[in-house]
């Protein structure tokens, strides 16, 4: 019960983005572009990515290699923790 409050208070502060028309047509940009150099990569990091990049984000904090291929092909530094 206490890490559901904790959780839920991060919630109502944190900002949510969500997939729009911008982050769908950044995504398929990015997904595009991997297929391209033969680097498929699982099509919810390319979500996250397309939004994350469609909202004007710098970086993306994650411990998924899969942005590190990302990375080279959007315009957005990946940060592997």
């Amino acid at each position: 019960m206490r890490e559901e409050k904790s959780i839920r208070a991060f919630a109502r502060q944190a900002l949510m983005l969500g997939l729009d028309f911008a982050s769908g047509e950044e995504s398929a940009r990015i997904m595009g572009s991997l297929l391209r150099l033969g680097r498929p990569v699982n099509s919810l990091d390319v979500l996250i990515s397309g939004i994350a990049v469609a909202n004007g984000a710098d970086m993306i904090v994650t411990s998924d290699g899969d942005f590190q291929a990302i990375q080279k092909v959007a315009n957005i530094d990946v940060l592997l923790i």
